[in-house]
């Protein structure tokens, strides 16, 4: 892709185009997101420039050589049942608030939407409250609904601190650890290894999914800057891995949670799973953790083992912010791929933001 496509509707003054990660484009980040801990140069390399899926690419609105707009392509392949598309994740979605009320949302996304432009088959993301009217109303996405958040109390501090907070002093673990016969093994050095072997006996019974090898778990576990995963996996007696858990403790909105990155098991391994999961939980309530959060559809193969763990479904109502979740084939072949979110799976390791 070259790394200044031609300029469209610049008519009032602001050329939209699609570049390539360069200076112009970093230098976007800081005057579009000044101080955001999430945009630091080395997050923003690994992110766009080391992703093994490829490189990102982004549409971009500017104005007199100062960019006022973008939309962030990230390089996904997305593993379906009908083969392997070439699929982008929309994130960063913004407009400068001096060039608000001027289109450049529409106009860069449907330059986002163009696949002779980048090659891409399916766009997809996960809209907050200001992007979703665009994208589903203005760009024809398919809304798949809220982002299937998934939630477990892990200490009293977080229900009693949001009924008063005074009662967050009183603050008791709700999980206990317990004893699992099987081997559990530290992936910490090696998370693509342990997840790799895994779901390549799994991936088929996953729907639509961002295909998660070997080479990018490592990338999105391992070689993120900063990054701070536990990742740990059982063995059974032979040798082999029978489930896996990847997770981190972050301090966000207002409470001290731990978020499950991915949990995924072999078939017929949901209790393993389950057992692995409370385990890690009752780890994390111990190091201070209030509650746990996970994304995880209905439909997935290991939905049951988080129910099993002891995890609720959270109403739209009760979620600090609001994450929507869709997509847009951008070639008619794929439609039947992005019309519906039941066919798809996501967990946390396709948030941008975790």
């Amino acid at each position: 892709m070259p790394s200044d496509s031609v300029p469209t509707g610049a008519e009032d003054g602001i050329a939209v185009s699609l570049r390539a990660f360069d200076d112009i484009v970093l230098e976007g980040y800081r005057n579009l997101f000044p101080g955001d801990p999430d945009k630091t140069v080395d997050l923003l390399k690994w992110r766009f420039r080391s992703n093994p899926h490829g490189e990102a690419c982004f549409a971009v609105a500017s104005k007199g050589g100062e960019v006022v707009g973008m939309i962030a392509l990230v390089p996904t392949l997305l593993r379906t049942p009908t083969g392997n598309r070439h699929g982008y994740q929309a994130i960063d979605t913004v407009v400068h608030p001096l060039c608000q009320g001027r289109g450049l949302f529409v106009r860069m996304g449907r330059l986002a939407q163009d696949s002779a432009e980048h090659g891409g088959e399916i766009l997809w993301g996960f809209p907050n409250a200001n992007a979703a009217p665009g994208w589903y109303g203005r760009l024809g996405w398919t809304n798949f609904g809220p982002a299937p958040l998934l939630m477990r109390p892990l200490r009293s501090s977080f229900l009693l601190g949001r009924i008063h907070a005074r009662l967050r002093s009183m603050d008791l673990p709700l999980i206990r650890g317990r004893r699992i016969s099987q081997r559990i093994l530290d992936c910490g050095d090696r998370p693509g290894d342990c997840f790799g072997l895994l779901w390549e006996r799994v991936k088929q019974d996953f729907g639509v999914a961002v295909d998660r090898d070997r080479r990018w778990i490592d990338w999105r576990l391992k070689q993120k800057p900063g990054a701070d995963y536990r990742c740990v996996a059982l063995k059974d007696d032979s040798g082999n891995l029978d489930a896996f858990v990847a997770l981190k403790i972050a301090d966000k909105h207002g409470a001290r949670l731990c978020y499950v990155m991915d949990a995924i098991c072999a078939r017929g391994r949901t209790a393993d799973l389950a057992r692995l999961l409370h385990s890690e939980l009752a780890l994390a309530a111990r190091s201070g953790a209030e509650a746990a959060l996970a994304w995880c559809p209905r439909t997935a193969p290991n939905y049951r083992a988080y129910r099993k763990a002891g995890f609720v479904s959270v109403p739209s109502r009760l979620r600090p912010i609001e994450i929507n979740f869709g997509a847009r084939a951008l070639r008619d072949e794929f439609a039947s791929t992005a019309a519906s979110g039941a066919d798809w799976y996501v967990s946390f390791l396709d948030s941008d933001t975790n």
